[in-house]
């Protein structure tokens, strides 16, 4: 697992800084990642585990209501990390899945594991918000 994470690991670092999604990104005006996609990205492992891909892809993509932060940046950087395509501006993940065979939506939800243990891993190297 750590190689396919080391893997996904420069990518990731491009996508703290690179990814906006509804005019939001990761890092604030004083340089630090507000609390809340630690929880996100920690969460979404869980999630995927737990209620399976397309629950937790659906979840995670669903327009915000009363959170801090948006979860969408999450899976649009996620997308971002995975992605031959990252210019592709539709952020869902779930429409990956779409026309897979059992065997490759088992790949592409570890892959999914694991460019979210890499992002977790990216997010580490800034402040936190407190």
């Amino acid at each position: 697992m750590q190689n396919r994470v080391d893997f996904y690991l420069p990518k990731a670092l491009k996508a703290v800084t690179k990814i906006y999604f509804g005019g939001k990104s990761f890092i604030n005006k004083e340089g630090k990642i507000p609390n809340e996609y630690k929880g996100y990205i920690s969460s979404l492992g869980a999630s995927i585990i737990q209620a399976g891909i397309y629950a937790a892809l659906i979840f995670y993509e669903a327009a915000e209501s009363e959170s801090k932060s948006d979860r969408r940046l999450v899976i649009a950087a996620i997308k971002y990390i995975i992605s031959d395509n990252p210019a592709d501006n539709d952020y869902r993940l779930s429409t990956l899945l779409n026309d897979l065979l059992p065997e490759e939506k088992v790949l592409k939800a570890q892959q999914i594991l694991d460019a979210a243990t890499a992002l977790k891993l990216a997010v580490r190297t800034y402040k936190m918000e407190d």
